[in-house]
């Protein structure tokens, strides 16, 4: 079939062959936006096919050996911790007039959608960036959407990390005193950053530290970071290299990754990648990409899907909350 993509009326062969491409297409542009939120989602562990809700479960009990005696009874303890993701359904519908893609080259080059394009045309171009736009919602979302029923855009969907955190701070869940909550007393600068980083490191529970952690942070704080390391470490051979990606005094067991999505929000988060959830349904049964006439130069593309976010658990030796605001 030739390419008539880019015709400026919308014919029903031109309908049609985006139809066709929908069709032809489906699993990748329903996992386009998942995949153009990686940079985030990469720290996450999925939990796919979800619709609705899911609870998991964080073991503990307080079984110990003792000298040996013959009549020795004690009663089983075993806690069972429950958090619970949720998934929310979202959809989208959005009018485009193909004409105004009239320019894009049948070559172009997407490190998101990758090897597909060399077997597709510009139809699948044209949809392939407008599902890929929604990626850096979904990123954003991660960290500060905050559920409105009502609302109309991606932030609204589900409750991301910081809202979730936020919460649970509220219901006195995660707070100084339990050792979930690190509060910074003074504003961080170049100066300090190294100094405020190294006693996040000391003052976390021990178990916490023997963790392989990241700290999900603003990018002004581990520039910050880095400057103060050149200023407190100049006569250091390892600082050869600028970029410090792990906190020092955390024996390489701190890794700061700068996050665009939380700049500007003075909060940072100290866990390991498996304890951060995101919850996806876009399956082909109860979700599509679909493609309707919606005038004589537009056509109207709808998808949907199901999102959510979570922590595994909030408990004092896997997870601490960094509030950075002086």
């Amino acid at each position: 079939m030739s390419d008539n993509s880019a015709k400026i009326v919308i014919t029903d062969e031109v309908l049609q062959q985006y139809k066709d491409t929908c069709i032809q297409w489906d699993p990748v542009l329903r996992q386009l936006p998942i995949r153009a939120a990686a940079d985030v989602l990469k720290y996450f562990v999925p939990v796919k096919k979800l619709r609705g809700k899911r609870r998991f479960g964080e073991i503990s009990g307080k079984s110990q050996f003792a000298p040996f005696k013959r009549d020795r009874v004690s009663k089983a303890s075993v806690n069972i911790d429950y958090r619970e993701i949720e998934t929310f359904h979202g959809n989208v519908i959005e009018t485009f007039a193909p004409v105004d893609y009239l320019d894009i080259p049948l070559g172009y080059h997407d490190p998101v959608i990758t090897e597909a394009i060399k077997k597709a045309g510009t139809t699948f171009l044209v949809l392939a960036q407008l599902v890929k736009a929604r990626g850096q919602h979904i990123a954003q979302c991660a960290f500060t959407g905050k559920r409105d029923p009502d609302g109309d855009t991606t932030l609204d969907l589900c409750d991301g990390l910081l809202t979730i955190a936020q919460q649970e701070i509220e219901d006195g869940n995660i707070s100084v005193a339990k050792g979930n909550l690190y509060k910074v007393g003074e504003a961080v600068t170049n100066a300090n950053a190294c100094d405020i980083a190294k006693e996040i490191v000391f003052s976390s529970n021990q178990f916490l530290r023997r963790e392989n952690n990241v700290m999900l942070c603003p990018t002004s704080f581990a520039d910050a970071y880095n400057e103060s390391y050149l200023l407190t470490h100049n006569g250091l051979v390892y600082n050869k290299q600028y970029d410090q990606p792990y906190v020092e005094g955390s024996g390489h067991k701190l890794t700061l990754i700068p996050v665009p999505e939380l700049d500007g929000t003075d909060k940072a988060i100290v866990t390991q990648t498996s304890n951060l959830l995101y919850g996806t349904y876009n399956d082909a049964d109860q979700t599509s990409v679909d493609i309707m006439r919606s005038g004589h130069y537009d056509l109207s593309m709808a998808s949907d899907m199901w999102l959510g976010f979570q922590f595994r658990t909030i408990d004092p030796r896997r997870f601490r909350f960094i509030d950075l605001a002086a």
